[in-house]
C-alpha cells in the first residue's frame, strides 16, 4: 500500500506542483496588494488555501495524464525510464482513471470554493498542457513555446482568485513565468539532448545541435524576462525591486551570452542552475518589496 502511494505520487510530479502553488500564491498575494489588502482577514487565508489545494490537484492530474500519454517515450529515455508507468508499477488504465479523477475533482473544487473564472482557467491550462503541448513534443521544436503557456498561467489563476478579474499586472506575471521557462527548459534539453533523441522528441538542441537558434532563443527570452519583470512597477513603483530585478536579469543574460560564446554541457548546467535560483529570488524580492 505504501509503495503504491509512492508510485501514484510520482505520477503527479510533486515538484512541479510545488512550483504551481508558489506562483499561484504570488498571483493571489499581488492581486490582494493591488487592492491595498495586507492579507489580514481570515476569509482571505481560507480562500488562499482553497486556491492552492485546487491548483495542486489540477497540476497533479495534468502531470499524471502527461505520463500516461508518454509511457512509451519515457521507456526509451534514461532520465524517465524508471517512472512508474515504464516500470509497470502502475497499470496504464489505473493511471488514466487517476488523472481523470484529479481533473474532475480539481475543477469542481475550484468552481465551488474559489470562483468559476479560476476553475475555467484551470481547465484551459489542463487542455493546453495535456492535449496540445504533450503531443506537439513529437512533431515540432515550437513545443517549448507552447508549453510555456500552461506553465505561466498559475499566477494568473491566483490573481483571478484574489480579484475576480484580470488586469495588466496579471499578464505581467504570466510574461515573467513564460519567459523564464524558455531558457530553463532549453538548458535541460541541451543537457539531455541525446536522451531526447532516443525518445523521438523534437527539442531544439536535439534537432539542430550545431545551430545558434537555441542560444538566440535563450538570449532573447532572458532579455525579455528582465524587461517584463521590471514592468511590475505597474502595481507600485519600488526602487529596491527595480534594481534587484535588473541585477537578477543581467546575471541571467550573462549566462545566456556565455552559452552563445561557448556552447557546452557545462555552460548549459550553469544556466540551468541559475534559472532554478533566479525564480525564487525574484519571487522573494516581489513579496518583500510590494
Amino acid at each position: 500500500m505504501k509503495e503504491q502511494f509512492k508510485y501514484y505520487l510520482e505520477l503527479t510530479k510533486p515538484r512541479i506542483g510545488l512550483l504551481v502553488i508558489i506562483t499561484a500564491y504570488l498571483g493571489y498575494y499581488l492581486g490582494l496588494r493591488s487592492s491595498h489588502s495586507h492579507m489580514l482577514h481570515y476569509s482571505e487565508w481560507v480562500q488562499l488555501l482553497h486556491l492552492l489545494f485546487g491548483m495542486f490537484l489540477s497540476c497533479s492530474g495534468a502531470c499524471a495524464f502527461n505520463q500516461y500519454f508518454e509511457k512509451d517515450i519515457d521507456s526509451k529515455m534514461d532520465r524517465t525510464k524508471n517512472r512508474p508507468l515504464p516500470l509497470e508499477k502502475v497499470k496504464k488504465s489505473n493511471a488514466f482513471i487517476f488523472a481523470l479523477l484529479l481533473f474532475l475533482i480539481s475543477t469542481f473544487y475550484l468552481y465551488t470554493f474559489v470562483n468559476y473564472k479560476t476553475a475555467i482557467l484551470s481547465c484551459v491550462t489542463y487542455i493546453v498542457y495535456v492535449f496540445i503541448y504533450t503531443p506537439l513534443k513529437k512533431y515540432t521544436t515550437l513545443n517549448t513555446l507552447i508549453g510555456a503557456i500552461p506553465g505561466a498561467l498559475p499566477p494568473v489563476g491566483g490573481w483571478l482568485a484574489a480579484t475576480n478579474s484580470l488586469s495588466s499586472p496579471a499578464w505581467i506575471l504570466f510574461g515573467i513565468l513564460a519567459c523564464w521557462q524558455i531558457p530553463h527548459f532549453l538548458a535541460i534539453a541541451i543537457i539531455y539532448s541525446d536522451d531526447y533523441k532516443k525518445g523521438g522528441l523534437m527539442m531544439l538542441p536535439s534537432v539542430y545541435p550545431n545551430s545558434y537558434a537555441t542560444n538566440i532563443y535563450m538570449i532573447f527570452f532572458t532579455i525579455a524576462l528582465t524587461c517584463v519583470s521590471i514592468g511590475l512597477y505597474a502595481i507600485k513603483y519600488n526602487a529596491v525591486f527595480t534594481i534587484g530585478a535588473l541585477l537578477l536579469g543581467l546575471i541571467f543574460i550573462y549566462y545566456s551570452v556565455n552559452m552563445m560564446k561557448k556552447a557546452s554541457i557545462q555552460n548549459a548546467k550553469k544556466l540551468f542552475y541559475y534559472s532554478i535560483a533566479y525564480l525564487p529570488l525574484l519571487i522573494f524580492l516581489i513579496i518583500f518589496t510590494f
